[in-house]
């Protein structure tokens, strides 16, 4: 398989992460994938945003836990990257898959319950990919790697993928160990050896978040699976400068 270029919480360069518009830019832009980040609502509704509070990205203030899905709706996620993406909202995952399954898109989920122990987060999402039949175009990821054991247990045959950012000690045979079927390191760890690696275990490098042309030339160069990144365009111009 040629390598693949994930949207970075959509096409963040252009619009507001994790948003719509992001990820319908990623699509206009011809990204092989999305990733995006999840939390749970006051009223577990799985939502789709970054952060554990809502300060940065939207109008609004405190924690997504401790808001309601209609607090949360009220929101402008748009504005504060710019004034044509007024009113954009926080979406719901459902609204996200909907958009996978009718473009063809593959999906990287990151579960942000590494800081809030999110109870069923994982049931939850599992759930959601069984109906809308994209278990087999989605990744699952978190820096919580308890969380992915029990994503495997949930459901085998779904991809999962280790979130890291320091050196990890054979990071093939500690995902052998947890039960991953890929990994997702911090750019700096990835070097050729490990690369090779992981090749070996048949473990799928895809390094985060690949901005810079000089990283995404270095990591091509490697023969990483997927650049995850927020600059599409420039990934692929990379990637055609090697053709």
């Amino acid at each position: 398989m040629s390598l693949q270029v994930y949207a970075h919480r959509g096409y963040s360069a252009v619009a507001p992460e994790n948003t719509m518009a992001a990820f319908q830019r990623a699509v206009d832009a011809g990204a092989h994938g999305i990733e995006l980040d999840l939390h749970l609502t006051k009223d577990d509704e799985v939502v789709v945003i970054h952060d554990e509070t809502v300060g940065r990205t939207t109008d609004g203030k405190g924690r997504v836990r401790e808001l309601t899905l209609d607090e949360l709706r009220q929101l402008d996620a748009g504005s504060w990257f710019g004034e044509e993406f007024k009113g954009e909202k926080i979406p719901l995952l459902s609204e996200v898959l909907t958009l996978v399954a009718e473009k063809g898109l593959l999906v990287n989920i990151e579960l942000k319950n590494n800081k809030i122990a999110y109870a069923n987060l994982e049931s939850k999402v599992i759930t959601m990919l069984q109906e809308y039949d994209l278990v087999h175009r989605t990744v699952i990821s978190s820096f919580d790697h308890y969380s992915l054991r029990k994503v495997k247990e949930l459901c085998p045959d779904v991809d999962t993928a280790i979130l890291y950012m320091a050196n990890l000690f054979e990071p093939w045979e500690y995902a052998r160990k947890v039960g991953v079927t890929s990994i997702h390191p911090y750019r700096p760890t990835v070097v050729e050896s490990m690369v090779a690696k992981c090749r070996e275990y048949n473990l799928p490098v895809r390094p985060f978040t690949i901005n810079q042309v000089k990283e995404m030339r270095r990591l091509i160069g490697l023969g990483v699976d997927a650049l995850i990144t927020d600059k599409v365009e420039q990934a692929f111009t990379e990637l055609n400068r090697g053709e």
